[in-house]
């Protein structure tokens, strides 16, 4: 092969493993939700990248396999062109070596060149582009490497078949897909660097910050526990009622059959106010129907329960359905956006 061929050749390969490279960084650094926000409204390029996702031991498996061709292209045609080249000059100049020793300087001197220009050209440079532009990048390649991949699919499947078996025996479970979910916990350290960065407000941290630990937790987290539950028999009457309220600072009473661990409902301190009928009203006649909540229930869902259900308060049972507690819809906004005090707390200090 003449060395002008070889030198196309040679840029050729280079070029391809920049591609590979770029590829496979832009499938691992692009944000998922965009990428299946532009495949849904009906971009060509994204739904490509979103294919190439949710199979991405495949696809990272074929980069490897374009990236392995191209390095042992440029080794085989690349590195021997530049090194005749470089043995022609030696003899052009005059330069009077043994050719063994012009041999070995003319080879050492191309694989520097061939290894350096592979390093920067081929690998760092478009892994550098493909991270600092994840999605702009996935975009633009996806559609010619997932080309690529499916006509070396069959290959490319054998051999991330084969890698699946060495990760099995490591204890390892493989996975097709990137997974894309990370804990509350990772989540707050990168909120975190965000706001080393300036990138948020420190108010809008703190805001953030508690509403992942908040999915941290459960109903009985954030309870007040049993004993500070102020309630009522169901044949309470309507001057007990207000007593109570009065006393405690109470604004919801929970009402209770015989003893707490059979709550009828709760009646509202507002009910008691402009309630016109006889006095002899009693709570079980006032009161409205309670929620009930497991203690281990993820306090976000018993949020949307209060929600959907338009109940501010609710009873947390054990397994043997005895009351451990209560939880208001304060209790979890608190846990939200930290204590706060209404009217009815008594402020420190």
């Amino acid at each position: 092969m003449s060395a002008p061929v070889a030198f196309l050749v040679g840029v050729s390969l280079l070029a391809a493993n920049g591609f590979f490279v770029a590829a496979e960084f832009a499938l691992l650094a692009a944000r998922r939700s965009r990428i299946e926000q532009l495949a849904a409204e009906g971009d060509r390029r994204a739904q490509h990248a979103s294919a190439g996702l949710r199979e991405l031991s495949l696809m990272l498996a074929g980069a490897q396999l374009g990236i392995t061709m191209c390095s042992l292209g440029l080794g085989i045609i690349a590195d021997p062109a530049l090194a005749g080249v470089f043995e022609s000059l030696f003899v052009a100049f005059g330069v009077d070596l043994p050719s063994g020793v012009q041999h070995g300087i003319s080879f050492a001197l191309a694989l520097s060149i061939v290894v350096f220009l592979h390093m920067v050209v081929g690998e760092m440079a478009p892994k550098s582009w493909a991270i600092s532009h994840p999605e702009d990048s996935a975009l633009l390649l996806a559609r010619p490497f997932r080309a690529f991949a499916v006509v070396f699919r069959p290959f490319i499947s054998l051999l991330n078949r084969a890698s699946n078996v060495v990760v099995r025996l490591l204890g390892a479970q493989p996975q097709d897909e990137l997974a894309m979910a990370h804990s509350s916990a990772d989540l707050i350290l990168m909120l975190g660097e965000a706001a080393e960065q300036g990138s948020i407000e420190t108010d809008d941290l703190t805001l953030l910050a508690r509403s992942l630990e908040l999915s941290g937790l459960d109903a009985a987290s954030a309870m007040t526990p049993r004993t500070e539950i102020v309630a009522v028999d169901a044949a309470a009457a309507i001057d007990d009622m207000e007593r109570l309220a009065v006393t405690t600072g109470r604004s919801r009473l929970v009402v209770y059959d015989g003893d707490l661990d059979h709550p009828v409902g709760v009646v509202h301190a507002r009910d008691l106010l402009t309630h016109r009928g006889p006095r002899t009203t009693t709570a079980a006649d006032l009161s409205t129907p309670v929620l009930v909540s497991p203690g281990a229930l993820p306090l976000e869902v018993l949020f949307v329960r209060m929600q959907e259900e338009r109940r501010h308060l609710a009873l947390v049972v054990d397994e043997h359905e005895v009351v451990l507690g209560l939880v208001t819809m304060e209790d979890v906004i608190e846990e939200l956006i930290g204590e706060f005090y209404d009217e009815s707390d008594v402020e420190p200090g």
